[in-house]
């Protein structure tokens, strides 16, 4: 398990999750990493941390109201 400052995207598995929560309305959403590197076009090496100001909420639309922390699938350890 990788320490959240130093997390990329590339070292998320399968089973992990990127977890945003709007600080505007509390919106909570967990992001696959095959999301962040398909949907939005995002390179492998891009810091998790880096993520906030770039996600929009999808309920307020508010834009770099992110808190952005990691959901460790089941199979680390």
């Amino acid at each position: 398990m990788v320490p959240l400052y130093a997390a990329r995207i590339e070292d998320l598995q399968p089973g992990d999750f990127v977890r945003a929560e709007c600080r505007a309305c509390g919106h909570d959403e967990l992001i696959p990493a095959t999301a962040l590197l398909q949907g939005l076009r995002l390179p492998a090496t891009t810091l998790v941390l880096d993520l906030a100001p770039r996600l929009r909420c999808r309920e307020c639309d508010a834009r770099g109201k992110a808190v952005v922390s990691i959901r460790w699938g089941a199979g680390v350890g």
